[in-house]
């Protein structure tokens, strides 16, 4: 009777033992798993989230930056939404990304592109002073030409209008990039004495 007990408890012991070391591994891998960072994170990688699609990935890369996560609320996401993904997710300052050495440019070129812009910071209430403030006097970005950092240095277009500036091109006068989706009459009033068509 005795044997039989201690070997109930050797099996005992060795089961408890087995639980406790899956579950250590467990949440191991779940601390190993790396947050992804909202503000630098690609949509294809918000995608692979569960419960967010191309449009709520859409809408997360518009919003940004973020200083919070509840933040992507303003991006129309509820609070259900928010909650869901809050432990697979985080918010980090944007890095600003190593300049690329600097290519030989004819003049005429390099007067009608601007400084590659940093990375954002948190929204001012003057966007065109700090964007004008970024492009030299007389610089002008030529919208045919120009990079998406270039793009999103002007006042009021941000990285999504930036691509689909891009997306649209080319284009044969200034007047043409209203064309593109989120660009009207008052965005363009805005950056139409900053930009040239080549």
């Amino acid at each position: 009777m005795q044997k039989k007990s201690k070997s109930v408890l050797g099996w005992t012991t060795f089961f408890s033992i087995t639980v406790a070391m899956v579950l250590v591994l467990s949440g191991s891998m779940v601390l190993a798993q790396k947050l992804m960072d909202v503000n630098t994170v690609s949509d294809k990688e918000l995608e692979s989230i569960k419960g967010v699609g191309p449009a709520i990935a859409k809408k997360i890369i518009a919003g940004r930056p973020y200083k919070t996560v509840d933040e992507l609320s303003k991006a129309g996401l509820s609070a259900k939404q928010v909650d869901a993904i809050k432990p697979l997710v985080t918010v980090g300052s944007a890095v600003p990304s190593p300049a690329a050495p600097a290519k030989e440019v004819p003049a005429k070129a390099a007067s009608t592109v601007a400084p590659a812009k940093p990375a954002k910071e948190a929204k001012s209430a003057d966007k065109a002073t700090k964007a004008a403030a970024k492009l030299a006097p007389g610089q002008k970005v030529n919208i045919n030409k120009a990079t998406k950092e270039e793009l999103d240095a002007l006042p009021g277009i941000g990285t999504v209008k930036a691509q689909a500036i891009i997306d649209g091109r080319p284009y044969q006068k200034a007047e043409d990039i209203m064309k593109v989706k989120g660009i009207k009459e008052g965005e363009f009033k805005k950056i139409k004495d900053l930009i040239i068509v080549d």
